[in-house]
């Protein structure tokens, strides 16, 4: 089968269900859904932890029969689109963690979240006043000097800013912008007692020197030395001045700093802006693909999704290409989590993000840094490995204010060559946390056949098809409360797509009709029939009957209630 479904066991965190303790009871939950493959949801990567559960997972795979993915975490421990210090490295952890941890379970794939974080721009009011206060790291987790050293734009704009406000002076309170100054007043050290000395002596060879009182002497001596020491301390501040506000040796002392190394101005901002100067005079292709050819301080202001989308993108390759973190030399022995998943099989999926509910910034639509896809696919051509794909959740597409009737036509005739995985439930676009159950013969299911039917013409030929499990229409745990027909309706979506039938087209089976049973198919007709007008009785102004034409007979002869039992025989 040219396309596989299944189901997502869903997350503890929310539906509250006991089933769901363990990623072994997570991997059995589906064991009455009807299908065999299972995508658990991993609440937190200490769940990898859990005893024995390397057994405990092999052994229901196996009993079952089971084929399983991986949702991974989701929040801003995970936000690999970050600048910010902490969170990347928090987010590394927990990347590298997860792929090995994957591939250790037999996992297929490992699905995450494109972004956890809003568009710089939407908080600005926030980073700009106090981004001097946190650390910041390029796309590979290292100060951005070592961008800087191997990328001239890059270098230009953290020079252009480097002497401005907090900057300039925390470097001046770095030991390698100390030693510096030392080094000036060193220079100088004895050079006020030489010119002292100097005056003084030329003083004392002056013809009115001798006409002086003692008194006067000592005053015109002091005045000397004094000159001398100004005209010292004059040179000094001059050449600290030059020392202050000289770019080149700012940026050295700031690069060479512990602390301040990691520091810019603006925090991720700057950041932000730094990659972005180096993308565009390198016509990196994720810039010149999602922004075009604007420079990035106009891109900032004019292109401000895609100005986040571009360098956020670039942070996740980052994130994909190091190798040299600790992590990556202790758990991958040294090997990139790209080469890692290119050796092991293990496919890599990211996903249209869920809108946030509550929090920081509650129900905000599309102002995530990289959430259309339109964007995201950029990132994935570049690295071009057939284990890097993307998810597409068509629930969270219309929650980030994407209708996929408008954004599929606009995207590349091949894009869904790109696609590995769908998250369906019936699409209703609230905040990505609905996941409601597909109803046979609904217009949900006609709407998902539509949408998965044009990106099958657009190379999506095979994959994975995940219903992912809420908590039902009424907050129900029971198998049938959660999934209802869900399954039902995948197997009929998936049946139909590789038979190519275009939605226009389908077969009444599609809804769940069945053609080949005569006597059923006919008995259905005569119920339609039969209560064709069921919505207009007690209208009519006329007597009306409740029997058929056919029945009249039978009614005269008082015989109505045993056709009533034996008209569908």
């Amino acid at each position: 089968m040219a396309y596989q479904i299944g189901v997502s066991s869903g997350w503890w965190n929310i539906a509250r269900d006991p089933a769901l303790l363990g990623l072994a009871s997570k991997v059995g939950f589906i064991a009455t859904a009807g299908v065999t493959f299972n995508q658990i949801d991993v609440e937190t990567i200490s769940e990898f932890l859990e005893p024995k559960v390397c057994e405990n997972v092999f052994r229901v795979k196996k009993e079952l029969g089971l084929k399983i993915g991986m949702h991974a975490e989701i929040g801003e421990n995970s936000a690999l689109e970050s600048a910010e210090r902490q969170v990347w490295e928090q987010a590394h952890i927990r990347l590298v963690e997860t792929v090995k941890n994957a591939v250790d379970l037999g996992v297929i794939y490992v699905n995450l979240h494109l972004s956890s974080l809003p568009i710089l721009q939407f908080e600005e009011a926030r980073i700009r006043p106090f981004g001097f206060q946190y650390q910041v790291v390029g796309p590979d987790g290292t100060p951005l000097w070592k961008l800087a050293e191997t990328s001239k734009p890059a270098k230009d704009y953290i020079k252009s800013i480097i002497s401005e406000g907090h900057m300039s002076q925390m470097i001046s309170r770095g030991k390698d912008f100390k030693a510096k100054n030392e080094k000036i007043y060193k220079k100088y050290e004895g050079e006020a007692r030489r010119r002292e000395e100097e005056y003084i002596k030329k003083l004392r060879a002056m013809p009115e020197y001798e006409r002086m009182s003692p008194a006067e002497k000592r005053l015109a001596e002091n005045s000397e030395a004094e000159r001398a020491r100004k005209e010292v301390g004059q040179i000094i501040a001059y050449e600290r001045e030059q020392l202050y506000n000289n770019p080149d040796e700012l940026f050295d002392s700031w690069k060479k700093s512990d602390f301040e190394q990691y520091i810019l101005e603006a925090g991720e901002i700057d950041a932000y802006m730094t990659v972005a100067h180096d993308m565009y005079k390198s016509n990196d292709m994720l810039w010149t693909n999602i922004v075009g050819s604007m420079d990035p301080e106009k891109a900032y202001v004019n292109k401000d999704y895609e100005f986040n989308a571009a360098v956020a993108s670039k942070y996740i390759e980052g994130h994909l290409k190091t190798k040299n973190h600790p992590m990556n030399i202790r758990v991958l022995g040294g090997l990139s989590v790209l080469e890692y998943v290119n050796k092991t099989g293990l496919i890599l999926c990211f996903e249209v993000p869920e809108v946030e509910r509550g929090g920081r910034n509650p129900a905000v639509e599309g102002i995530y840094r990289l959430f259309d896809p339109r964007n995201s696919q950029w990132f994935v051509r570049k690295l071009g490995s057939p284990c890097v794909k993307l998810c597409i959740d068509f629930e969270h597409m219309l929650a980030q204010k994407l209708d996929p009737y408008k954004v599929i036509p606009q995207l590349p005739s091949d894009f869904g060559k790109l696609v590995y995985l769908f998250h369906l439930g019936e699409p209703k676009p609230y905040w990505g946390i609905a996941h409601i159950p597909i109803p046979l013969g609904s217009q949900a299911q006609e709407v998902i056949y539509e949408w998965l039917y044009m990106l099958r013409k657009k190379g999506f030929k095979d994959g994975v098809l995940i219903f992912e499990r809420g908590s039902g229409r009424g907050g129900g745990k029971t198998t049938f409360e959660v999934f209802e027909q869900s399954v039902l309706v995948l197997r009929q979506i998936a049946q139909n797509l590789e038979k190519d039938i275009p939605p226009r087209e389908l077969p009444l089976s599609f809804y769940g009709i069945s053609e080949k049973n005569e006597a059923v198919y006919k008995r259905e007709q005569v119920m339609v029939r039969e209560h064709l007008m069921d919505p207009m009785e007690g209208l009519l102004s006329i007597p009306e009957e409740k029997h058929s034409f056919m029945s009249k007979a039978a009614v005269e002869k008082n015989k109505a209630q045993e056709w009533e039992k034996r008209k569908l025989r």
